[in-house]
């Protein structure tokens, strides 16, 4: 019906037992805020998903594509990808009741992945999942697809490749820092450069008078 809900395509396979099913421990504590506190290894999901979203885009694209390449082994179908709009709530504490501030264009994307199974459970499919702000499905099946890889260890797969890695994977995904520390290079570091000289100098000198 137009204006009525719309199934997910996971939640089909999920009726099934096709697909896996994750429910949330009732005992979970709300998931770290990166934006507050410092990333720690090993980092859990939701850390690593928060990561992952405020990562740059072409860093992700790069590590997707690599997964389909080969590296990871991972070329999954794209079983949903959904652009809308999210309200946004705060609470705050003189009224003591949500309000709502505006809403914010998100792309989500799930991807469906191949899962052999294990002695703890049967061959099924599994998800990745990539969640962004705006209209950008690129990026969010980037993330998605580097979100999978990076439960390789958690689904008891081999960690072979870079994108599986996730200190290699979260440490340098963000955009400002990664320009940031490339651009410094143009600024002059004489001291550096000139103990560096120095050193090969004597290197040098050193090799010449052990050479008959």
């Amino acid at each position: 019906m137009p204006g009525g809900a719309v199934p997910r395509v996971a939640d089909l396979l999920r009726s099934e037992g096709l697909i896996e099913t994750t429910i949330p421990d009732p005992h979970d504590t709300e998931p770290a805020d990166l934006t507050r506190q410092p990333l720690e290894f090993p980092a859990s999901r939701a850390e690593r998903l928060q990561n992952l979203a405020r990562g740059d885009e072409g860093f992700l694209l790069s590590l997707a594509y690599s997964t389909q390449r080969g590296y990871a082994h991972s070329h999954p179908f794209a079983g949903e990808i959904r652009f809308g709009l999210v309200e946004v709530e705060i609470e705050p504490e003189e009224l003591g009741a949500p309000v709502s501030i505006g809403d914010v264009a998100i792309t989500e994307c799930q991807t469906i992945n191949q899962f052999a199974g294990s002695r703890a459970q049967p061959p099924q499919f599994t998800t990745g999942y990539g969640l962004v702000f705006g209209h950008c499905e690129r990026k969010a099946m980037a993330m998605a697809l580097v979100d999978r890889a990076l439960r390789a260890a958690e689904l008891g797969e081999a960690v072979e490749s870079p994108a599986q890695m996730p200190e290699f994977v979260l440490s340098h995904s963000d955009n400002l820092e990664a320009s940031g520390f490339v651009q410094h290079l143009k600024l002059p570091h004489y001291v550096d450069f000139q103990a560096e000289l120095e050193l090969v100098r004597k290197l040098r000198a050193q090799h010449e008078e052990a050479t008959p």
